[in-house]
């Protein structure tokens, strides 16, 4: 490419090919975003920030993976933008992006969950179907969303969005044995202790603003 105009031009034609060319825009779009050309005008940094972040969103967990560790130590990307790493990111970048979020001064309303006893009981079911979808619904977030918190062995992302949503450390203890279980479980269970509140609201409010309308049809009576 003659110029880093020409490059951008290029990448930003890749968005509409097809998944195996977005794989490949979002590591050339990260390359940009974290060492931004001098001859590119900085005019374009916001659009190309905007298409990044819808694509990481419609990323796969394990692309995300690869590119979360690129973005730790970058306080000036958007909030909302790190958000979308938390639950692929390793520890260190986790702790920035709650810290991030809990000193931020926002507003971030949180939808409490329907009826939480009844999450409950129905995680003690081993054999009940779509517990994701469940709780999916319980805490007003993506399906996907929840299949990755409740796949997260650490329990962290559970106790962030536990107490989130305003959930107890009973409440969330209930559901790290019920769900979680397997070995470490004292270090998991005592994950909620070492969540920052603000923090953990402002995120838990991203992954419910986040959500897909289509995901959540109404319950039947």
């Amino acid at each position: 490419m003659s110029s880093a105009r020409d490059r951008l031009a290029h990448l930003l034609t890749l968005a509409g090919e097809g998944q195996a060319a977005r794989v490949f825009l979002l590591g050339e779009l990260a390359d940009l975003l974290l060492d931004w050309p001098e001859d590119c005008p900085d005019s374009m940094r916001p659009p190309v920030l905007a298409l990044f972040e819808r694509l990481v969103r419609e990323a796969d967990e394990e692309c995300r993976a690869q590119l979360a560790g690129r973005f730790g130590g970058h306080g000036e990307l958007p909030l909302t933008l790190v958000n979308e790493f938390f639950l692929a990111a390793p520890a260190p970048l986790r702790r920035e992006i709650l810290m991030r979020n809990e000193a931020t001064n926002e507003v971030a309303p949180v939808e409490a969950p329907l009826n939480p006893a009844a999450l409950i009981v129905a995680a003690r079911d081993a054999s009940a179907r779509d517990f994701c979808g469940r709780a999916a619904r319980e805490f007003h977030i993506a399906a996907d969303t929840a299949g990755a918190i409740f796949a997260d062995p650490t329990g962290e992302a559970l106790a962030v969005l536990c107490k989130g949503a305003h959930l107890n450390r009973a409440a969330f203890s209930a559901l790290a044995i019920l769900r979680l279980g397997g070995a470490e479980l004292e270090q998991r269970l005592s994950a909620y202790d070492g969540v920052p509140q603000r923090g953990a609201e402002r995120l838990t409010h991203h992954w419910q603003s986040h959500r897909a309308a289509s995901e959540f049809p109404k319950a039947a009576e």
